[in-house]
């Protein structure tokens, strides 16, 4: 990916029907970076009485590969788009097919996550063959208005995942920014900048590197997820922060972007310390998340 205006980097590829792009003011939708609400049709799907809620994408659609486990992560916003602060704290979804006419895996028990966020989600984990589908929510007597979804063939998925390497990138270190100024744009700087990629992939621990930009994430969730990855750091897993932009004008995307096929953040990769991808928690994870994903990586 070439250099990309910041518009063009945050919203380019995120069009979609419903779909709210960045830059939306405080208390409105905060769409993920890389997501928005996408509505599916409306009605009884699941039996119950249609809630006064609908889903809202926290991924962007298109980054998931046909035959790998994914993550999606689900919040509720009401009627206008207004992402809701509470919610169910166990929901089960259903997974239809794009007419919504039929289920294609059993029923999932799903809980809400939210530890040490101010913002609840839902992560639904699925293997799927490339295709669009439905995700309907269903807690209690109600059916969350369902979102559509894309799973792509995996030969045209630019974001790199589970079973590519990362690549060996000379990310910016506290020794040497390699010309991305700041190096980190947390207040104060993240002590994540000590070892570049490409080091740690020599080291012979397991990665956990995360693409954020705590200062310029429009939707405020860069820098609440690196507190979450932070409050996790030990020494057997090398952890890394990568900044988004170069510079402060915010017009090129830095190597960490361009070379994992990210056109949303934040993300993270999780891997072996062969640099082999084992998952990636797109957007938005909790403690509860991390905690779990970290103690997989330790055993891959």
């Amino acid at each position: 990916m070439g250099p990309l205006s910041r518009r063009r980097f945050l919203t380019g590829t995120l069009g979609a029907a419903g779909t709210v792009g960045f830059g939306v003011s405080s208390g409105s939708l905060l769409a993920a970076c890389g997501g928005g609400a996408t509505s599916a049709s409306s009605g009884d799907a699941a039996g119950g009485a249609t809630s006064e809620f609908k889903l809202i994408q926290f991924f962007k659609s298109g980054a998931y590969a046909g035959g790998v486990p994914q993550r999606l992560p689900f919040g509720l916003g009401d009627k206008g788009g207004v992402l809701q602060a509470g919610g169910p704290n166990v929901v089960t979804f259903h997974v239809l097919d794009a007419d919504g006419k039929k289920e294609v895996v059993a029923p999932l028990t799903v809980n809400r996550h939210s530890r040490d966020l101010s913002r609840p989600y839902w992560p639904l984990e699925v293997n799927l063959p490339p295709g669009t589908y439905q995700a309907r929510m269903v807690y209690g007597s109600k059916t969350v208005e369902p979102a559509a979804f894309d799973v792509t063939d995996p030969a045209k998925v630019t974001v790199l995942h589970a079973g590519q390497k990362l690549p060996a990138l000379d990310t910016p270190t506290t020794a040497n920014g390699r010309s991305v100024d700041p190096i980190c744009t947390r207040t104060p700087a993240c002590p994540l900048h000590d070892i570049s990629l490409a080091a740690a992939l020599g080291a012979g621990k397991p990665i956990a590197f995360l693409v954020a930009t705590p200062a310029y994430c429009q939707t405020a969730i860069c820098g609440p997820v690196l507190d979450v990855l932070l409050k996790q750091r030990t020494a057997d897993i090398t952890m890394i922060h990568a900044e988004v932009f170069t510079d402060s004008t915010l017009k090129t995307p830095t190597d960490a972007v361009q070379k994992t096929g990210l056109d949303y953040e934040p993300c993270l990769f999780l891997a072996r310390a062969d640099g082999t991808i084992t998952e990636r928690l797109d957007v938005i994870f909790d403690t509860d998340d991390v905690t779990s994903a970290l103690a997989r990586l330790r055993t891959a």
